[in-house]
């Protein structure tokens, strides 16, 4: 009985012993994952971070995407622009004060596991990154074979290496401590960083508010790559504006903090992102999307459901799509608008036959056509809004470009009212009164709808609180089968959007070829070498669809959270 025991007890402790051991390395490896941001001094402006940066580069190195990017158009367009450039420039001045090629190769070398990189200037591309990796392999990067050529400088009991060299002066600085490999362009950030290794504080890149909060807004473990920046001082700089390719600087001043996480897994990448808004009165709302998502094909074309639009917003997406499908006006921001300095004439000779006391009929403006169809809309406000559009194959050369939009509001709509109020809105365009604008209705199966026919076709659907309007029969009937056939899932959201790739590409290929009169091919990538652009539509976008040639459709989600946060989830499917 006392053997058992003593067995028993001996089992006992082996267990405790082993549970602590996992327990003190679960503890390591948290914080492991947490403290590259505890050296970074404060000050920065965007970070980036993963828990095994070599693997990342190495997978995008071996990625076909990849090759394709460098070989591609879109690139070769890139590379004579005057952003690259400037980074061109800076990495001239980097090689020259370093002394050895910076390049994919050097990336690799100085890769390890867990790193991050702030960056604290955008213009002078200041930055400061710390990589673990083991300290025998630190130093047989290249870099560390050149510190005879650098000056030796000591913080605590560590020694790092700097060089200045150049006119305007670059600096690179670079120390490797235990598993740590440091490198930066300033050197107050690297001595910083040293003694917040040796004598750990308050005053670190962790504890300031704007990647704190973030980080403790996003609530999960970081993915393969981390982003946080600090939007309220990126936004207001003139170089994000110049440069940000979305032009959107308004909408993103309404965020003070974001972060985007990327999960590398089988068949799909995965990006969360969180954003903290500016002002915490502004409410985001987000409802039930099922109402118009169902009406969404599936594996085709792009949509984008949004949560109570405004009259605005709706009547915008039917004019567009719809009632009034014509080239959008393109007004150049740089081109400021030409005055009048003429003077007024109050009269002429030739005018003496006017009547002066006569009415002045004007023609009825863009307001008047749609105010029918505006005031119908404020009377029963949407509760969500569905965009859809898809293409064909081109015929004649022509894309045929097929629109739906879909409304559901909280009542039922009145089919007889929004019959007159679109025939309001196309009568002074096709016709004179109310000539060819009678709708017919239709039927196939259980559906039911009316269509407008003539020089504007249209077909529309009412089903209780829901409105379907179309440009065409086949995408009705579309949507229809889609909403039959679909499961109605709640999904609280603010935005879901989605893009088929897949099926979008090859028409978009082909009419953008035959207007832009360009087949990609050798003789077209000659030419685009030696200088001359290519096509935007036919050659640059083409060539950035051919290097995702891969993706097979991506979805967009965005919620309000009852914490003052933004989150948005993106999945990008792959066919591999």
């Amino acid at each position: 009985m006392k053997i058992s025991r003593i067995v028993m007890v001996s089992i006992l402790a082996s267990c405790i012993g082993v549970i602590a051991a996992l327990v003190a390395h679960h503890q390591q490896t948290v914080a492991a994952t947490q403290e590259l941001a505890a050296f970074a001094p404060q000050g920065g402006l965007l970070a980036i971070e993963s828990p095994d940066f070599a693997s990342v580069v190495k997978s995008w190195m071996s990625s076909p995407e990849e090759q394709r990017w460098l070989a591609s158009d879109n690139y070769a367009d890139f590379s004579r622009s005057r952003l690259f450039g400037q980074l061109g420039e800076a990495q001239s001045q980097f090689v020259a004060t370093a002394g050895l090629p910076v390049d994919a190769r050097f990336v690799q070398q100085i890769a390890g596991q867990q790193s991050l990189l702030v960056l604290y200037d955008i213009h002078n591309l200041e930055f400061l990154y710390i990589t673990r990796m083991p300290s025998g392999d630190a130093e047989k990067t290249p870099l560390l074979a050149l510190r005879a050529k650098f000056e030796e400088r000591k913080i605590g009991d560590t020694n790092f290496y700097l060089r200045t060299e150049g006119d305007p002066a670059r600096t690179v600085a670079f120390a490797v401590r235990g598993d740590y490999l440091l490198l930066a362009t300033n050197a107050d950030r690297i001595a910083s960083a040293l003694q917040l290794m040796q004598q750990p504080s308050d005053r670190t890149l962790k504890n300031e508010s704007w990647y704190s909060s973030t980080v403790a807004a996003a609530a999960r473990q970081p993915g393969d790559l981390r982003m946080t920046l600090n939007l309220a001082k990126i936004v207001v700089s003139p170089y994000f504006r110049s440069y940000w390719v979305q032009q959107n600087v308004t909408q993103m001043k309404q965020y003070s903090a974001a972060l985007s996480d990327l999960y590398r897994e089988a068949g799909v990448f995965r990006e969360e992102r969180v954003l903290l808004k500016s002002d915490p009165e502004q409410k985001f709302v987000s409802v039930d999307l099922s109402p118009v998502l169902v009406y969404a094909p599936a594996k085709s074309g792009v949509y984008r459901a949004t949560a109570q639009p405004d009259t605005a917003a709706v009547l915008a997406q039917l004019q567009e799509k719809i009632l009034d499908r014509a080239p959008a006006a393109v007004h150049d921001a740089h081109e400021a608008p030409e005055t009048d300095f003429s003077i007024p004439q109050a009269g002429a000779a030739t005018s003496l036959e006017e009547r002066i006391d006569e009415q002045v009929v004007l023609p009825q403006g863009p307001a008047t056509q749609l105010k029918p169809l505006s005031d119908l809309l404020s009377a029963i406000p949407a509760q969500a809004m569905l965009v859809y559009s898809a293409s064909d194959a081109p015929k004649n050369g022509l894309l045929a470009m097929h629109a739906a939009v879909v409304l559901a509001a909280a009542k039922p709509w009145d089919a007889a009212s929004l019959q007159n109020a679109i025939s309001a809105a196309l009568a002074p365009k096709i016709s004179v009164g109310a000539a060819g604008l009678n709708w017919q209705p239709q039927q196939s199966g259980n559906f039911k709808w009316v269509e407008l026919r003539g020089m504007q076709p249209l077909a529309m659907a009412v089903s209780g609180n829901v409105f379907v309007l179309a440009t065409d029969q086949a995408t009705l009937l579309r949507t229809l089968n889609s909403a039959a056939a679909a499961p109605h899932t709640p999904q609280i959201a603010r935005t879901i959007a989605g893009f088929d790739h897949s099926s979008e590409r090859p028409a978009f290929m082909q009419v953008t070829g035959t207007l832009d009169q360009y087949h990609a091919g050798k003789a077209d990538a000659a030419k685009t070498n030696a200088g001359n652009p290519p096509p935007f539509f036919a050659g640059n976008i083409v060539s950035l669809s051919n290097t995702f040639q891969d993706l097979n459709h991506e979805t967009f989600t965005e919620t309000a959270t009852a914490d003052n946060a933004v989150h948005q989830s993106v999945h990008y499917e792959w066919k591999r």
